[in-house]
């Protein structure tokens, strides 16, 4: 029987595939029967991180050393330039912009590092004239507290000029706050785990707070799911709540700032994950992450819109045309979907988790994240990193999502839901 030259199937590159990122290779063969090379950036990022990471799902894996080194790496797997690249989680934002560069695949413009560096990204607001949050940073803490003294402000934010996850956050309303919170900085690892030398410090606006997911194409930019978020503080520190899916249409306001922002952070193809706080005088930028909203972000998309952010992810990089076609219309939510965010008030080990038991005879419950059996070492809540778990709810009726959402927040303010031992 003659031999058969079957066509080779395409080649898909994914830079640090973690968090909601993890899912992309697994969906481009499911899609489009690609193959996947993973591009890792460090061996430093948190547990919490990696674990995500489904090597099962890559032909190979490459350390990142520099740009043309690791790409020549990636030719020799696939045979030459593969056909996509895409950034699976943040900190491998700098290093996707790289490749994608020297490969010309569907390049974002201007400036890498303002993608990843919050005082860059405030500071090209500002020169594009969007609005934008006073801001500063410096290599030590005398120069911080004194831009502070000299603001006219009484309300900060002191983070890592690459924080993400919430991670190095500090709220702080005197200088002695504003010092302390550098203090702690300074020279520790951050969750990407480079050593923080620049640290940044922001006037803290206030207001009701919304994340903004959009994928783009060619410089145009289309807004797939929107979600508004409660905080609260722990030590100074803001921790995610709750997270709530709202209608697109609702605020058409924050789509139009959304736009001007990432054009102007030269996001002009893939996905952007925006935070906002709309104050009184309208929407202002906190942060974008030029990659998928993280976590359970992109699954709570897919239960509550009509919409994918994956398969619209792809599509950007991989099949345009499919992409065009699937924004024609506009995303509606299809029923209501709050993401609830698990404290642990202590560090230790669990005694006891009653989480599914306590919650999934709710009507809206569908499902969590808590797998912890007793004597899983379990971290005191300071961030979204070191929150123990999800509690996913979505119902049609919104009166019987809410009672549901307050019932689950309710438990585990009160501690019923696990118990934390003392453990080393």
């Amino acid at each position: 029987m003659p031999s058969i030259d079957l066509p080779a199937p395409r080649q898909l590159v994914v830079v640090d595939p973690f968090s909601s990122g993890a899912v992309l290779a697994r969906r481009a063969r499911e899609l489009y029967g690609m193959e996947s090379v993973a591009v890792r950036t460090s061996d430093a990022l948190p547990a919490a991180l990696t674990a995500t990471y489904a090597p099962q799902d890559y032909r190979a894996e490459v350390p990142f050393s520099t740009a043309e080194e690791t790409a020549a790496r990636v030719e020799e797997l696939c045979g030459g330039r593969p056909d996509a690249v895409i950034c699976g989680s943040e900190p491998g934002v700098e290093v996707f912009d790289a490749l994608a560069a020297h490969w010309d695949l569907r390049p974002n413009s201007g400036s890498s590092q303002a993608r990843r560096d919050k005082f860059l990204m405030q500071s090209a607001l500002r020169d594009a004239a969007i609005r934008c949050i006073p801001h500063f940073k410096a290599a030590d803490a005398d120069a911080i507290v004194q831009w502070c003294a000299d603001s006219g402000l009484s309300e900060f934010v002191v983070k890592p000029v690459k924080s993400f996850a919430t991670d190095g956050v500090f709220f702080c309303s005197t200088p002695d706050e504003v010092r302390a919170a550098c203090e702690r900085l300074f020279r520790r690892a951050d969750f990407a785990g480079e050593t923080i030398t620049d640290v940044l410090v922001e006037e803290r606006v206030r207001g009701p707070e919304y994340v903004v997911d959009s994928v783009s194409l060619d410089g145009t930019h289309f807004v797939v799911d929107m979600f508004s978020y409660t905080k609260e503080t722990v030590d100074g520190n803001p921790v995610y709540r709750s997270m709530r899916a709202v209608e697109i249409d609702g605020h058409p306001g924050l789509v139009a700032y959304v736009e001007r922002a990432l054009t102007a952070l030269g996001i002009d193809n893939g996905p952007a994950h925006s935070e906002l706080i709309v104050t009184d005088e309208g929407p202002v930028l906190i942060e974008t992450g030029a990659r998928m909203h993280g976590g359970q972000g992109p699954r709570l998309v897919e239960i509550s819109s009509s919409h994918s952010l994956v398969d619209l992810t792809l599509a950007s990089r991989v099949a345009p045309e499919v992409f065009r076609r699937e924004t024609r219309t506009r995303p509606t939510l299809e029923r209501g979907v709050v993401e609830c965010f698990l404290f642990s008030p202590a560090s230790g080990v669990i005694g006891a988790n009653r989480v599914r038991e306590s919650c999934r005879g709710l009507d809206s419950y569908l499902y969590d994240t808590c797998d912890q059996t007793p004597g899983d070492r379990i971290e005191r809540t300071t961030d979204l990193i070191t929150s123990y778990g999800r509690v996913v709810l979505a119902h049609q009726d919104p009166e019987l999502l809410n009672r549901d959402v307050e019932h689950v927040l309710d438990l585990d303010r009160r501690g019923v839901l696990i118990d934390v031992l003392p453990g080393a």
